[in-house]
């Protein structure tokens, strides 16, 4: 029960997430984002790991959920920040539901280790969904570089943030520390280096607005302590590919807010690339199970 409700708490966290990133770079730079929401969250994270007397990492095992948070925050997260700028949060939420297909693809592999690998049937789903994304990246009459080039940076996001999951899962079984311990130098590694670039960058590119400042605190509380620390649970708990299928729903709640709250516009060519990317990724959870 503990894990299913992690699970859906990722949905409703992560699922809104893109809508709220879309507002808060109105005034936030992507690395000024990036070292604010997740500088504060690991405060956060500190704070609640004391009152609950965890153990925080140490050592080589603290240098690792670092790097998980480089990759996942600095990494991922700044480029999703970044491409939002010029990518509407309903492409950028089923974009990201290709990191689904990535935890499986490198499952496979023998990423997670041999007793976590996924069927070979799942490839099949690895190339439809990139054949999705090509749908909606295919050039159009009118349509900007920099929507393009978006994309692409939330591609690689994707990527990251899939190479990040096979740090942390490995890290966690390495040694048992407190979920908010972990979360807490986890965070404190990825707002480092967002920190240090935002002094090159800069924090602001326009005045506060009350939006941004309510889009950010939202992201703070919810997508990155509540969030992140369910992920974590679910991460631990699930096989990978099951554990990443709740990118199967958050696309769905991204495109409604967007259209609903931003008006972003919905194209056929938007709907069929979702539709295939969405069954791309059904197809992987599908066969994930049915070994």
């Amino acid at each position: 029960m503990r894990t299913w409700l992690a699970f859906f708490t990722v949905i409703g966290a992560w699922g809104s997430s893109y809508l709220f990133i879309r507002l808060a770079v109105t005034s936030f730079t992507p690395v000024g984002l990036v070292a604010t929401r997740f500088g504060i969250a690991a405060v956060l994270c500190a704070i609640i790991a004391r009152l609950r007397g965890e153990r925080f990492p140490r050592g080589v095992v603290a240098l690792r959920f670092a790097a998980v948070g480089l990759m996942m925050m600095s990494g991922s997260n700044a480029l999703t920040a970044w491409a939002q700028q010029t990518v509407s949060s309903g492409i950028a939420g089923v974009v990201h539901s290709l990191s689904s297909i990535w935890l499986a693809g490198l499952a496979s592999l023998g990423a997670f280790g041999p007793s976590l690998q996924t069927s070979r049937r799942a490839w099949f789903g690895v190339v439809l969904g990139v054949a999705g994304v090509a749908v909606m990246l295919w050039p159009r009459e009118g349509q900007a570089r920099a929507e393009t080039v978006g994309v692409l940076a939330l591609l690689t996001a994707t990527l990251i943030f899939a190479g990040a999951s096979v740090l942390q899962r490995r890290t966690q079984t390495l040694h048992q520390t407190g979920l908010f311990g972990q979360l807490a130098v986890q965070m404190a590694g990825g707002a480092s280096l967002a920190f240090g670039l935002s002094l090159v960058f800069g924090v602001l590119h326009a005045p506060l607005t009350t939006t941004s400042v309510g889009a950010i605190t939202t992201l703070t509380l919810v997508a990155s302590v509540g969030g992140f620390a369910a992920y974590a649970i679910v991460l631990r708990d699930w096989p990978p590919a099951l554990a990443g299928s709740f990118t199967v729903v958050n696309p769905v709640v991204a495109v409604l807010l967007g259209v609903v709250v931003m008006n972003e516009p919905l194209t056929t060519r938007t709907l069929l690339g979702a539709a295939v990317t969405l069954c791309a990724v059904a197809w992987v959870q599908w066969s994930s199970r049915a070994r």
